[in-house]
């Protein structure tokens, strides 16, 4: 009976709480501590973060209003003048009516782009914007 007490305490002694221990795919917390503020009418793709080679740019979210017109917006990443090379779409397009706003904000990294292409270039950060404006728009990132 000692023995059987003695290997339940000693199980029990070694087991480490659920809640310790890491979930499956967590890692290191970025958290947000710059934005980028703007507020235009339509403007083609243009760069609005410049990438900085083997660190990434993180998105934690974006606080958009249209003004008196509809207005739309994407982000995408790339290399180049205004991301043209190896443009990818990071958030779709997004519409907003006649002073509409839209808020989708956390204050830590929700995705990140890539710090390099694959030929070792930096990515940037990139805002598309449509409508007769202005759109107003924040970009909450970690970079």
């Amino acid at each position: 009976m000692k023995r059987l007490l003695l290997a339940l305490l000693l199980a029990l002694a070694s087991a480490v709480p659920a809640a310790s221990q890491p979930s499956p795919g967590s890692g290191q917390v970025i958290v947000c501590n710059k934005f980028f503020q703007v507020s235009q009418g339509a403007v083609a793709l243009t760069k609005i973060i410049s990438g900085i080679s083997g660190t990434s740019i993180s998105i934690c979210g974006w606080a958009a209003g249209a003004g008196a017109a509809t207005a739309t917006f994407s982000v995408s990443y790339g290399t180049g003048t205004n991301c043209g090379t190896g443009t990818t779409t990071l958030i779709p397009v997004f519409s907003l009516p006649i002073n509409g706003v839209m808020v989708d904000h956390k204050d830590f990294g929700g995705f990140s782009i890539p710090s390099v292409n694959s030929s070792g270039v930096a990515n940037d950060l990139c805002l598309v914007t449509t409508g007769t404006g202005p759109l107003s728009i924040m970009l909450y990132y970690a970079q």
